[in-house]
């Protein structure tokens, strides 16, 4: 199932077992989704989706910083010269997206990190709702962001954002797939 290239990857920068399996689920849960989609009638690039989940955290082998990881995984897959397209995937899989203003509050580098082809997206999503190897609800998703508020109340602006952004790629993605999350 994953791809002997991509285990060689994984191998060479160490990643955990349990991000690994993580990015199994959403993989797994992208292509379900995907799937449905095309359906439906609109042609998907399942092999992006497919390769861009299981790499999407390919940079929690350097860090854990939630805020760093995916740059790092840009980093990665740049480095072992992957596909560009998924290499965007990684770039904008982080939470609903990142607007260029947000990434210079964050102190990161000044650029959009939004989701903008449904690929994207459909990661991103599938990212959203699977905490560690186990696919939740949306629910779990906007309970996280409040224990995030709750935890760091300087993050609200970000987290508001990012309520309003998933919710939008949510109702986006079930209209489009005819799944419910």
């Amino acid at each position: 199932m994953v791809p002997d290239f991509v285990k060689r990857i994984w191998d060479k920068y160490k990643l955990e077992e349990n991000v690994r399996d993580h990015c199994i689920t959403v993989a797994n849960l992208a292509l379900k989704i995907a799937e449905r989609i095309e359906k439906n009638g609109i042609k998907l690039d399942k092999e992006a989706i497919f390769i861009g989940a299981l790499f999407h955290d390919i940079g929690r082998a350097i860090t854990h910083d939630p805020f760093q990881h995916f740059l790092k995984s840009v980093e990665i897959l740049k480095a072992e010269g992957i596909d560009e397209k998924v290499v965007k995937i990684a770039e904008r899989h982080f939470s609903a997206g990142i607007t260029a203003e947000e990434a210079k509050k964050l102190g990161l580098p000044e650029k959009d990190y939004l989701p903008e082809t449904l690929e994207e997206k459909i990661v991103s999503f599938a990212d959203n709702i699977t905490f560690g190897s186990k696919v939740v609800d949306f629910d779990s998703f906007m309970r996280r962001l409040d224990k995030i508020d709750a935890e760091n109340p300087k993050l609200r602006w970000f987290t508001e954002a990012t309520r309003k952004r998933a919710r939008e790629m949510k109702e986006e993605i079930e209209k489009l797939s005819g799944l419910r999350f």
